[in-house]
């Protein structure tokens, strides 16, 4: 289905002045950072902005817990109200801030060194830090990691690239313990499942889940895995290739590399795929039906889309001009079935005339 445009499709269209460079939905606030390093945040069901601050970017990562907002950025850890954007308190970390996950156990960074010389990253560092600012404890590392995400039994587990790949498991007042994985491929993405499964995207196309003890890595040898989700016992992952692959059995390809993708709402009822992709200076959004792959509904936009997240019913979409859009369930739907139902009395108008013209030719 097509015809239509993101702003067509949008509840709200608002502008950081630079790359999206992170998107949150939390359940009434969107939030969103920028390459040079403005957050704001803006109420979902309003679109009055509610605050907005500029630090030194970019911003690269958020996390929500207990009324604040912890954000990573350049080279510091944020600590912001999030119903006034008051920072809290502000600590610099050892290389360009990577990663923040926060918990009752505190608040959890990551941040890297990278060597110009040698083009990578040489030494990575986690931090947890009590709701205060103060540093707890740390680990040090001789990779980045490409994941880090909160454990159900505690801590963290960062999925990691080269050297040693596979991944390592952090809990308080313990040491790091590192795992392999199958074939010692360099992850490259990844995402916790709502069932504490870990599922991570590795360089040659293929999946590792992990959940407790138990780790297992599936799927065929192909183009790096640049986005993945998970959705109840199901997971998908979009390739650099454009390959989008369902654990479902089903596969499809985007137009160009994948850039992100998600599980949202559909145009009609239930969930679908939201993938976003770019070719040729083009970005293309892609609905997909989830259990089949199959396209409900495509969009074209000019500026590459590098982040698209959903939650409670909302799609937003960052691109790399700053413009944010906002697509909620309820409008999305009205608008898709009005757009068809235009489409429909065009068509039947259409045949109407053409019998008319065969009438008066006869």
């Amino acid at each position: 289905m097509t015809g239509h445009t993101l702003g067509s499709l949008a509840s709200l269209v608002r502008e950081l002045g630079s790359a999206c460079t992170v998107l949150h939905i939390a359940e009434g606030d969107l939030l969103a950072g920028s390459q040079e390093g403005v957050l704001a945040c803006w109420s979902v069901e309003s679109g009055t902005e509610r605050w907005r601050i500029e630090d030194d970017g970019p911003f690269s990562d958020l996390s929500i817990f207990d009324g604040r907002v912890y954000a990573s950025a350049s080279a510091s850890l944020h600590a912001i109200d999030q119903s006034t954007g008051e920072i809290l308190w502000s600590r610099v970390l050892e290389g360009a801030s990577d990663y923040v996950q926060a918990c009752s156990d505190g608040v959890w960074a990551s941040s890297s060194v990278y060597e110009i010389e040698i083009s990578d990253y040489t030494e990575s560092t986690v931090w947890r830090f009590d709701e205060e600012g103060g540093l707890q404890e740390r680990w040090s590392g001789p990779e980045r990691p490409w994941y880090f995400g909160l454990h159900d039994g505690g801590g963290v587990l960062l999925g990691l690239g080269r050297p040693r790949c596979g991944f390592i498991r952090i809990r308080s007042g313990e040491e790091a313990s590192h795992r392999p994985l199958e074939g010692d491929i360099p992850i490259t993405v990844g995402v916790c499942r709502t069932d504490g499964r870990f599922l991570l995207g590795h360089s040659d196309g293929r999946v590792s889940t992990i959940l407790g003890s138990e780790a297992e890595t599936v799927g065929d040898v192909s183009s790096p895995v640049r986005a993945i989700t998970g959705h109840g016992d199901t997971w998908i992952v979009g390739q650099e290739s454009g390959l989008i692959v369902s654990s479902r059995g089903w596969s499809t390809t985007a137009p160009g590399s994948t850039d992100s993708l998600s599980v949202g709402p559909s145009t009609s009822q239930g969930e679908a795929v939201w993938v976003s992709s770019w070719k040729e200076k083009s970005a293309r959004i892609s609905v997909l039906d989830l259990h089949s792959g199959d396209s409900l509904l495509e969009l074209g936009h000019k500026h590459r889309i590098r982040h698209l997240q959903t939650g409670f019913g909302n799609v937003a979409i960052g691109d790399s001009t700053g413009r944010i859009h906002l697509i909620e369930r309820g409008v999305l739907a009205r608008r898709v079935e009005e757009s068809s139902k235009t489409a429909s009395d065009d068509e039947n108008r259409s045949r109407l005339m053409e019998r008319l013209r065969q009438l008066r030719s006869a």
